[in-house]
């Protein structure tokens, strides 16, 4: 049970309590003055326009960061890409030059031999295997195998074996120039992305700068926050902040 309050303890809460009614009406009294309204408003205002400020400044500094992880990102990706064509281009060039090779090999070639039912399977045995090392080496896609085995693409196991190597040889020439060609497009659009997200990210660190400056101007209209207070001390804070 809490103890009774003490006369002066009475007199010092009615005497709070009509302050702070004093305060209230004062505070309403001084808002009726257009020059004092004017500059509480004008206060705000400016307030109001420093919490904007800082919170835009806040958002373009998140937002460049992560403009600074995605480039260095796609600069990565570009370099990859670079490489990646570069290496494309060495096996376009080897597969080209065994080409050169082996059409050089056809042109002196030893004449056909009898074309025995022998033959023929010696012929197909060459071509599969042949074909089956590429596909392994990854000089031609799976594709080819099953074309063969199937039958279809156009393989002819029966031409003679440095004939079938020149058309083995064409192919793998072909894919090569072909992954090349994809390398070379990837390289391109990877240079654009890269390019497109480095001028994001120094666009977006102008702003920051920008931003920031912006802040900082308008630093010192921001209001302190209040904490609870008394009448008698919020009606001489609010007069402070009004003058």
């Amino acid at each position: 049970m809490s103890a009774p309050m003490t006369p002066a303890a009475t007199l010092w809460a009615r005497l709070s309590a009509l302050l702070l009614v004093a305060g209230q009406q004062l505070i309403r009294i001084l808002q009726r003055i257009p020059a004092v309204r004017h500059a509480h408003e004008e206060r705000e205002r400016r307030h109001l326009a420093a919490v904007e400020a800082q919170r835009w400044a806040d958002e373009v500094r998140v937002a460049a960061s992560r403009a600074d992880e995605a480039a260095e990102r796609w600069q990565e990706f570009r370099q990859h890409s670079e490489e990646h064509a570069e290496a494309a281009w060495l096996a376009w060039q080897e597969a080209d030059r065994q080409l050169d090779k082996t059409r050089a090999a056809a042109a002196f070639r030893t004449p056909d031999t009898l074309r025995t039912t022998t033959e023929f399977a010696a012929r197909e045995r060459f071509l599969h295997r042949a074909v089956a090392e590429a596909v392994e080496r990854g000089d031609l896609p799976a594709t080819v195998a099953t074309d063969l085995s199937a039958g279809e693409g156009g393989w002819n196991p029966r031409l003679h074996p440095v004939e079938q190597e020149l058309v083995l040889h064409r192919a793998i020439a072909a894919v090569r120039y072909h992954l090349y060609r994809q390398a070379v497009d990837a390289e391109e659009s990877a240079q654009h992305d890269a390019r497109l997200a480095a001028a994001t990210r120094d666009s977006l660190r102008r702003e920051v700068s920008l931003a920031s400056g912006q802040a900082a101007a308008q630093r010192h209209h921001l209001l302190p926050e209040q904490p609870p207070a008394t009448a008698t001390t919020a009606v001489a804070s609010w007069v402070q902040r009004t003058a």
